[in-house]
């Protein structure tokens, strides 16, 4: 291309290979079409990188990146933006889909209002097979002139961050740190974006997620899916800690007690007065008295953690995974 486009799409990809045509599809007839697309394969071993390039190919917006190895979730993500070069970003999942106006609509919205740092829409659910599950009803306000009370809601309403799918200024972005590979990652985002400026939603359901089997959200962490002796079940919310970053797998997190920290650090470093950040900092007074129970829970999950970390390492442990290995 010889020119920069108005929007980046990052496109973030590991094994998926059963979506990524409809995906790029739905990307590739925007009604909107000054943008780039940017897919980034995670070395995937299925079929991915082979449709992607055909892609490619006949389009000349995309541009293919692959990884020689699975770096994680929260690496794929922030190298989308790394390498995206628009006045907008807007981050792609693999699975989901998009109706031909949602880029139009985003787009119009972010350049009509300029206090506007992110605008999205309306979400409709469906299944595996494509079909239609409900549509959800985003519970935040984040169209608030006040920054205190777009925090708050991004802090204390329970939702789900479909936000993070819509359009993004890139300014902002520039201005906060880029998604960080932990649990909830994604909300402390967009609870950073909240506080430089307001959220637009377009009310119609143009954006189209879908649920299935495979999906990041359902991604349990390496120490519940094997047979051992343990202290719990119990896990941090979903997707698990090694999703977002590989070299996670054995070590402690404690996801509750590094989101308070991230939020912390966010007022801390926000462009707010000393008044509207004492506000903010009162706000994280009920939401730790809303998270106690995961944050109590953090600690029995380590506990288990170190349990599984030592049953690894064990003499037994190795003989076992040779046998196993021995056998297929």
């Amino acid at each position: 291309m010889n020119r920069t486009p108005l929007v980046s799409i990052g496109l973030f990809v590991y094994n998926g290979e059963r979506f990524i045509d409809e995906t790029l599809d739905s990307l590739l007839c925007q009604t909107f079409t000054d943008f780039e697309l940017i897919i980034s394969d995670n070395a995937s071993t299925d079929r991915t990188g082979e449709i992607a390039q055909a892609y490619a190919q006949r389009d000349p917006r995309i541009r293919y990146y692959r990884s020689a190895k699975n770096m994680g979730a929260g690496w794929n993500v922030r190298r989308v933006y790394e390498l995206a070069t628009g006045k907008y970003f807007k981050q792609a999942a693999v699975d989901d889909v998009l109706e031909p106006e949602f880029m139009e609509r985003c787009v119009a919205a972010l350049e009509h209002d300029p206090g506007c740092v992110l605008a999205y829409a309306a979400t409709k659910e469906i299944d595996e097979n494509g079909a239609f599950l409900k549509h959800y009803v985003t519970p935040v306000k984040v169209n608030s002139d006040d920054p205190v009370f777009r925090f708050g809601e991004m802090l204390l309403v329970p939702s789900w961050c479909y936000q993070i799918f819509g359009v993004m200024r890139m300014a902002a972005l520039r201005q906060i740190p880029a998604q960080g590979s932990y649990v909830n990652g994604d909300g402390v985002l967009l609870a950073r974006l909240a506080l430089l400026g307001k959220f637009y939603e377009v009310p119609e359901p143009l954006f189209i997620n879908r649920h299935h089997k495979g999906q990041s959200t359902k991604t349990l962490p390496a120490r519940v899916q094997h047979r051992r002796f343990r202290l719990t079940r119990r896990h941090p919310r979903l997707p698990a800690p090694e999703w977002w970053d590989p070299s996670k797998v054995r070590k402690l997190t404690f996801p509750e007690f590094r989101l308070l920290l991230e939020y912390f650090f966010s007022i801390y470093r926000s462009p707010l007065t000393s008044s509207q950040k004492l506000r903010c900092y009162f706000m994280l007074l009920p939401w730790i008295r809303m998270h106690f129970k995961h944050m109590l829970k953090d600690l029995l999950i380590a506990a288990d953690q170190i349990l599984y970390s030592l049953q690894e390492r064990s003499p037994h442990a190795s003989d076992a995974r040779q046998s196993a290995n021995r056998a297929r």
